[in-house]
């Protein structure tokens, strides 16, 4: 009898764990304009196993399915139909999504096909590339990071020569901008040097992504102060049914996220990662230990259907401290002796309203965010005041406002809308600079309140039975920081895109606009005997581009597609010190830019880019992508010389395919040619006066990017296996970088020589014996991850 009730029981919780694994897929469907709900459309499910339902009397589906990775296909009469691919169903998380359909054109309307990962908008039919979360977290060698996915996308340097630089279509790293749902934040990773954009470490959740937008050119009018690439992200709302959350442990940091509905109108979700690389990386003796931490934070409002509050909070925390216990060596004595400390700290808010009407929409943007970023230096890293080479703090604060409005016509879509912002910058910085036989002192407080303002609008139409799309769009903006960028009319802003359908699978695209970016903030702060040394010097900085696409696609996930661009810089920042363009400026840990300058500065930058992909297809997907980009910029003497990212030739191939009982594998493949760099001043960087300030090379700028470094190429691999539980999901994965131990290349280092008791040898009274270090690495990086979701 006690033998029966415990076999009883166990089959009980059996069937309780086990028989009911079933996840949810569900959403809501809307006319494209009019907002109405679409009752009896068709909702197709296709994976291992095929579902279907329908759209109830309010426009709402839902799907009970197995747990796997599913294509959504929708279809309505009268509308393009809608797939959606790489659909991730568990059992820990309802997927939810809200599509709005397209009215179908007489001629078209039994073969047209919306791919919502193709989808291109009138505004932006090219340079535009979609990805989604399941992607990011499927990638190999990205460990679930945006930053590193996106260096995966055409266009875009998989590997820079210095630091972790984003690079897109040959432009600096201070040409790219970053929105979230909406709102623009500053950067999107840890550890970023003022003036540029990139870092080692992520600093958005991959498991809040729902799709992300990276603009490469064509940039929506909406989004100012770009020359490179506008990448946009959307995330997911927090979940409606219940409390959940789920507990990561990644490459270099775990983390934790909590989700739920608050009320009936509302749901959140709050996120938050810390670092615990730092102990193995100190025991393993690496000479700079980086620490972090970020939260971020999500409420949504929906005060009905037509009116959404979106509140985003975003906050980050860097230290980075240099290592002394470990055994010491040239190369570790070499970072350690010009690498500095230092804290950083960042923080968004951000509120976006949005009320729908049956023509249109209004959205209210408002936004602030700080950055703060301290370093320190001492010679001999002593720590006395008497020995300090650097002392640099920056506070940089930005409020942000935007008012957008839509409207939909019978003869086309009006967008229109102004932005203003507000900044309050302080720079305090003590340092030295070495250029053409001088050292230079910086030493100087600095702080200027600046006033941005623009006005934009578009308009977008179809001829042709739709075949024909174009749209045209101007921008005006200005800022008080001088008269030459004060006057709007002075920067605008004209952009004219077209497309033509050729046949329901081929689309032929082309763009053309003009772009102002401001130049970054330690360039406008720089002082000299108290006074704003640059401020009469500088423009806007201009880049006129344009871009040609042809692009072939059908339903089932597969497209090929070529586009090729060309930039043409004006007004560019021009370092006189140096006398190099600030595009050429990237050796840096702490800030770009700090000198004299000036707009002399020219450049261009013009490719090709190849792509052919398939998205999830039954169970398996593969990218094939092939950029040949050319990246000069102007020298001293006014001649265009290759850029630092001048690789010319960039490849990415991927392959993944999904096993059954929750196995997935994958391989990515990523090379590219050597990027240039500048050979140092050998016997200047080993003067005694020099070195003992600086403890690095010089780089001798008369010979700009005259050298270059070998071929880069790299595969990763990663193997994820998933276990799906009654309301929890299990993800385990192990991705490993560098699989076959190639050779990474890096800038080798200029150092001195060193005797028995790591002292710097002398050559003559008055220098050091020169040493080149090789920074080359080749060493395989794994990492092991758990995601439990529940």
């Amino acid at each position: 009898m006690k033998f029966n009730t415990v076999l009883l029981l166990f089959l009980f919780y059996s069937s309780f764990l086990f028989a009911q694994k079933k996840a949810i897929i569900e959403g809501t469907l809307f006319d494209d304009v009019s907002n109405e709900k679409l009752v009896a459309a068709s909702i197709v499910a296709i994976g291992k196993k095929i579902y279907t339902t329908n759209t109830d009397e309010n426009g709402a589906f839902r799907l009970e399915v197995e747990p796997d990775l599913y294509n959504i296909k929708v279809s309505f009469v009268g509308y393009e139909t809608f797939v959606k691919h790489e659909v991730e169903a568990t059992t820990s998380l309802p997927v939810r999504f809200e599509s709005k359909l397209k009215s179908s054109n007489e001629t078209l309307s039994e073969t047209v096909c919306q791919v919502e990962a193709f989808a291109a908008t009138k505004e932006s039919p090219a340079a535009l590339y979609k990805f989604n979360q399941y992607e990011v977290m499927r990638l190999p060698g990205a460990t679930m990071d945006i930053s590193k996915y996106v260096k995966s996308l055409p266009g875009v340097n998989p590997r820079v020569s210095f630091g972790y630089n984003m690079i897109v279509r040959g432009g600096a790293a201070f040409e790219n901008k970053f929105y979230l749902d909406g709102i623009e934040i500053p950067t999107i990773t840890h550890f970023n040097v003022a003036g540029t954009s990139g870092g080692p470490n992520g600093l958005i959740n991959t498991k809040l992504l729902d799709q992300a937008t990276l603009h490469s050119g064509a940039f929506p009018v909406a989004r100012p102060n770009a020359l490179s690439s506008v990448l946009e992200m959307r995330q997911r709302e927090g979940r409606k049914d219940r409390f959940g959350g789920n507990f990561t442990v990644g490459a270099s940091d775990w983390g934790f996220l909590l989700e739920g509905p608050m009320g009936k109108k509302s749901t959140y979700v709050f996120s938050a990662r810390e670092s615990y690389a730092q102990h193995a990386l100190k025991a393993l003796g690496v000479p700079v230990i980086p620490t972090y931490a970020d939260a971020e934070y999500k409420q949504v409002f929906n005060f009905n259907e037509n009116n959404k509050l979106t509140f985003l909070a975003l906050g980050l925390y860097d230290k980075y401290e240099l290592n002394y216990g470990a055994d010491t060596n040239a190369t570790r004595l070499y970072n350690i002796g010009f690498i500095p400390e230092g804290k950083q700290y960042l923080y968004v808010l951000g509120l976006n309203y949005r009320n729908i009407s049956k023509n249109g929409y209004n959205e209210i943007v408002l936004s602030r965010n700080g950055f703060f970023n301290k370093a320190n230096k001492f010679k001999g890293n002593s720590y006395k005041e008497a020995d300090r080479l650097l002392d640099f703090f920056s506070k940089e604060t930005e409020t942000k406002f935007r008012l957008e409005k839509k409207i939909y016509t019978k003869k086309g879509e009006w967008t229109s809308g102004i932005n203003a912002e507000y900044d309050q910058i302080a720079y305090d910085n003590l340092s030295y600079f070495f250029y053409q036989n001088t050292i230079l002192k910086n030493d100087y407080k600095s702080n200027i309140d600046i006033l941005r303002y623009g006005l934009y609008s578009s308009f977008s139409s179809s001829l042709m039975n739709e075949r024909l799309t174009w749209a045209a769009s101007l921008r005006l903006d200005g800022n008080n920081y001088n008269k030459a960028m004060s006057n709007p009319l002075s920067h605008l802003s004209p952009r004219l895109s077209m497309s033509y359908v050729v046949n329901p699978n081929l689309k032929l695209s082309s763009n053309w606009g003009i772009y102002y970016q401001t130049p970054a903030y330690a360039t406008l702060l720089y002082q000299q005997n108290g006074q704003l040394v640059n401020q009469d010097n500088l423009k806007q900085i201009r880049s006129n581009q344009v871009t040609l696409s042809a692009e072939h696609s059908n339903e089932k996930g597969y497209q090929i597609k070529v586009e090729g661009f060309y930039k043409k810089y004006s007004n560019y920042v021009f370092l006189l010190d140096e006398g190099i363009s600030i595009a050429n400026a990237n050796a840096s840990y702490v800030a770009i830019g700090m000198q004299n300058a000036d707009s002399r500065g020219r450049g261009r930058a013009y490719g090709v880019e190849m792509q052919a992909r398939q998205k999830f297809l039954k169970s398996y997907y593969w990218m094939a992508q092939y950029s040949y980009i050319v990246s000069q910029f102007a020298d001293s003497n006014d001649k265009l010389v290759v850029s630092a990212w001048d690789n010319r030739h960039l490849i990415n191939l991927s392959l993944g395919k999904t096993l059954d009982k929750g196995w997935q594998i994958g391989a990515r493949w990523s090379a590219s040619d050597g990027a240039p760099y500048t050979p140092y001043q050998t016997d200047y960087s080993t003067k005694k006066q020099v070195w003992d300030l600086s403890n690095r090379g010089i780089f001798d700028y008369k010979q700009l990017n005259t050298s270059k470094l070998p071929f880069f190429h790299q595969l990763d691999v990663r193997i994820d296996k998933q276990f799906n539980f009654r309301k929890k999901t299990l993800t385990t994965y192990i991705d490993v970088a560098n699989a076959y131990k190639s050779k990474l290349s890096n800038i080798p280092y200029l150092s001195v020589e060193r005797d028995a008791r790591w002292r710097a040898v002398e050559k003559d009274a008055g220098s050091y014996r020169p040493l080149i270090l090789n920074s080359d690495t080749g060493r395989i990086l794994y990492t092991l991850g758990i995601i439990f979701d529940m």
